[in-house]
């Protein structure tokens, strides 16, 4: 389902008779949003999440990082990651998970790993309809989080020390 799709029947939901109370809003206006009301609050949020996490869950590049979990451990994972993304991106949302390296310490997440997973991102924010200006700047705050979140020694030690030319 399309973000804004969703977000249109979440709207006529909400007003009595379905009527929809909108002003079209300039620009200016739109850019004077925090990123979190641009992505359609917690509504927009949460439906990303839940798309983006069940797609991670049945990766089988990934898989191995999920193995196990159960249908609580996987929605405790989709609710950590919605209130980490509403707080990230300027909404009321607290985060109620540990920090990006205590998380994914020991795992042996690798570069290769990360942009499976951004890809998967990039690929339901397109198919939400996103506008590429709030794409780039969540991913900017996604990418943020890389060298937390990659871990394995060997890749940590290369981006680090290895000449530029390698």
């Amino acid at each position: 389902m399309k973000l804004k799709s969703y977000l249109a029947a979440i709207a006529l939901l909400a007003i009595p008779g379905g009527a929809v109370i909108s002003s079209p809003a300039t620009a200016q206006e739109e850019m004077e949003k925090s990123l979190y009301e641009r992505l359609g609050g917690y509504a927009g949020v949460s439906a990303v999440v839940d798309e983006f996490a069940g797609r991670l869950f049945h990766d089988p590049k990934i898989a191995q990082f999920f193995a196990g979990m159960g249908d609580d451990t996987r929605a405790s994972f989709k609710q950590k990651n919605k209130n980490l993304v509403c707080a990230a991106t300027g909404g009321p949302c607290k985060i109620i998970s540990r920090n990006a390296d205590v998380v994914h310490g020991g795992l042996g997440i690798t570069s290769a790993d990360f942009d499976v997973v951004a890809g998967h991102l990039k690929d339901v924010l397109v198919e939400f309809n996103v506008p590429e200006a709030e794409q780039d700047e969540l991913f900017a705050i996604i990418l943020s989080l890389k060298p937390a979140i990659v871990d394995r020694p060997d890749e940590k030690k290369l981006s680090k020390d290895a000449p530029a030319d390698r």
